[in-house]
């Protein structure tokens, strides 16, 4: 039987390895397949209408009929088209449709509202930044009256950069951008007044020196939703022409034929170094296309400090050599040099040691700021294994300071329930997995804690053999089915913590990846990226094929494993 399965992965392998080749551009990349979002066309609708009502008229028109075209039966909306809805999405474009014509859209309000109603209104929203920007954009459209509402403490900036940096870490752009939207719609008084002018002064300073670090002018982290939320920011505070003018132009250029727009514009980077791992753990380390890719990989790599974040040079960002820096993007592209040793030379040795600087005080990493305060970037267990993997594939042993911190950390915050979570993807199968990785691979898979994790993972196995999120990952969505994606993480972690590849639970997670492939040698990709945490999701058409070929390969090697230890005899 086992030279049947052994045929059935190895073509699956050939297949998606040769899909993908053909797909590689000259330079080594991969283009990124991704569906328009709800959230990127709603935003960037109410920032044309508001900064260039005229001129973009056209556009407006357009993206306004895509939007009440993705509206559910029910009144809500996804974060894409046909998902389920969620409240941020519904909520910003039944605003922005209001804004744009109340009358022609009144209907399609109506019913959005109601649908926001019948989820519990803003007070479901626990995330107080959601609420009140929920609440920022129904004041926009004429629905909500910000008058009383918390008042967002601009002056924080006028303090040095190391006082706010880690409370407010990558979110600095969209808090002065809302602040900006508040004082026009509710004007400070009085003293506050005063205060406000030097404050927009900073809010001002901090903006541009976000946009000088990205890769194209206008484009706050190649994110349409975010660069429309500045760009109706900086519209309220009278903000210099040129600054309005090049997020209009960003907003412009990046709008699809359809009238919509991605929420993420450009993810080529994170998703082509998944699928550069995942060729080489699927055996194609050598292959000339895959040098060519992680030459474009190095070639990225970010050679100018990004101040805002107080990161130097060395780490990589989501979309190309300039832009945010993070951990999690660089964790990725270091192991995807790895494998190749000496050939990714200065530029792997200079990462590795970037990584090493961006760890946390408590041994963790977070993901923009190191040591932060903010939620949605503090200390995350997938982030935190990713980096140890990447250490350790980097020559790092489990014994480096860097990654006997790390493991200390995730040895001492795992959940009750033995799971773990990912700040930047769905539910607990992804933090679980990669957890159960860095442990079997430091050479813990039968600690206490680990075994938990093991058994919190194998409890999130659904009936078909495959993995969803370990929970109701997507409000609505109960149960969720399984994505690729994380039956994929599910596999190679099982395999990675000492269950061998003959369990029935491992084959059968393979066979089910083996059946989700496609014709074209591809795997369909799952909601499972998120964009605001448990707010909105997105999709990436390349991960989905790097995490399938390392599941795939990780499962063939164990497969090889356990015939050796067999002598041969299965």
């Amino acid at each position: 039987m086992s030279s049947a399965v052994d045929t059935r992965v190895e073509a699956s392998i050939a297949h998606a390895a040769e899909t993908l080749f053909d797909a590689q551009r000259p330079e080594g990349s991969w283009p990124n397949r991704r569906p328009t979002a709800v959230l990127g066309t709603a935003g960037a609708l109410a920032a044309l209408h508001i900064a260039d009502p005229e001129r973009s008229r056209d556009l407006i028109d357009r993206g306004a009929r895509w939007l009440r075209s993705a509206q559910d039966p029910g009144g809500g909306w996804g974060g894409v088209a046909g998902a389920t809805p969620q409240l941020i999405p519904t909520v910003v474009a039944a605003a922005t449709l209001h804004l744009l014509d109340p009358d022609g859209h009144r209907e399609a309000v109506r019913r959005a509202l109601d649908q926001v109603r019948a989820q519990g209104g803003l007070e479901a929203l626990t995330d107080p930044g959601m609420a009140h920007m929920a609440r920022t954009f129904l004041a926009l459209a004429g629905l909500e009256d910000l008058t009383g509402s918390r008042r967002i403490p601009l002056e924080l900036l006028l303090l040095p950069p190391r006082l706010w940096r880690g409370r407010l870490s990558f979110r600095v752009a969209p808090f002065v951008a809302m602040a900006f939207i508040q004082a026009r719609h509710s004007p400070p008084t009085g003293l506050g007044r005063l205060l406000w002018r030097a404050s927009r002064q900073a809010g001002l300073r901090a903006l541009a020196q976000v946009e000088r670090g990205e890769n194209q002018r206008g484009g706050y982290g190649g994110d349409n939703w975010l660069v429309a939320v500045v760009c109706i920011g900086l519209s309220c505070a009278g903000a210099p022409p040129a600054a309005v003018a090049e997020a209009v132009g960003y907003l412009r250029s990046t709008v699809q034929p359809d009238g919509s727009w991605h929420i993420m514009q450009g993810l080529d980077l994170i998703g082509g170094s998944y699928v550069a791992r995942g060729l080489a753990d699927a055996g194609y380390t050598g292959d000339e296309r895959l040098v060519r890719a992680r030459q474009w990989l190095r070639g990225c790599q970010q050679d100018q400090a990004f101040p805002v974040f107080d990161a130097p040079p060395g780490g990589w960002g989501w979309e190309g050599p300039r832009g945010w820096p993070n951990f999690l993007d660089s964790a990725n592209v270091l192991s995807a040099l790895a494998p190749a040793g000496e050939e990714g030379g200065g530029e792997l040795r200079r990462g590795l040691r970037w990584l090493e600087s961006r760890q946390d005080r408590k041994g963790s990493w977070g993901t923009f700021v190191p040591d932060t305060t903010l939620p949605n970037d503090g200390p995350c267990p997938y982030v935190t294994a990713q980096s140890v993997e990447a250490l350790l594939d980097g020559g790092a042993s489990p014994d480096d300071p860097a990654v006997r911190r790390a493991l200390d950390w995730l040895l001492t915050h795992q959940r009750p329930d033995g799971a773990y979570e990912a700040l930047w993807y769905r539910g607990l199968t992804a933090g679980t997995s990669l957890a159960l990785v860095a442990f079997g691979r430091a050479g813990l898979a039968g600690h206490p804690v680990a075994r938990r994790a093991r058994e919190a993972l194998l409890r999130g196995r659904l009936a078909d053999g495959s993995w969803g999120p370990g929970e109701t990952g997507t409000p609505g969505d109960d149960p969720s089915p399984g994505t690729v994606e994380e039956t994929a993480w599910a596999l190679r972690a099982l395999l990675a913590s000492g269950v061998p590849a003959d369990d029935p639970q491992v084959r059968g997670a393979a066979d089910w990846i083996l059946a989700a492939q496609r014709p074209d040698g591809l795997w369909q990709a799952g909601q499972v990226c998120m964009h605001i945490r448990n707010f909105a999701y997105y999709v990436d058409g390349l991960i989905v094929h790097g995490l399938a070929l390392k599941a795939l390969g990780a499962y063939r090697a164990g497969l090889a494993a356990d015939r050796h230890e067999g002598g041969g005899t299965r």
